[in-house]
């Protein structure tokens, strides 16, 4: 690689390991998103689920772990939806729907984005390794130095 040609090998095992450890934190942060995802995907399909059921129903709502509970509906037109910085509103199903569309949209992009960024990071990591692999067996060749 052009742009490595001078550079001690040293700092180019530093940047490498930097890069490294920007890839493990990346990668920490696509498990959150990927986890928040999902709950939004979780979330979607029970409002769908309660638009086809009338008040009085009863249901069994998840309370994590795998684990259940049985509840009456005693509505069935409305859903409390975290908007964001710890805030929650009463919207009507269609309105908290889009709601969570959006933020399945944002996370969406948010992962494109992370992935992306990851890509970059490998591409550099292995034109690192290569440059580093090339110089030593450039070293290890008789008659290259």
């Amino acid at each position: 690689m052009a742009g490595m040609n001078g550079q001690d090998p040293r700092v180019l095992a530093n940047q490498h390991r930097e890069f490294q450890k920007r890839a493990e934190m990346l990668q920490q942060q696509v498990g959150m998103v990927q986890i928040s995802m999902e709950d939004c995907n979780r979330a979607l399909g029970t409002i769908e689920e309660l638009s086809n059921v009338s008040d009085g129903s009863e249901m069994m709502f998840p309370i994590g772990s795998g684990s259940f509970v049985y509840a009456n509906i005693s509505r069935s037109d409305n859903v409390v939806v975290d908007v964001g910085a710890g805030i929650s509103v009463e919207r009507p199903i269609a309105d908290a729907k889009v709601i969570l569309e959006r933020r399945k949209e944002r996370l969406t992009t948010a992962l494109d984005n992370m992935n992306n960024a990851l890509l970059q990071i490998s591409q550099q990591m292995q034109a690192i390794e290569s440059f580093l692999s090339q110089q030593q067996q450039a070293q290890g060749m008789p008659g290259s130095q």
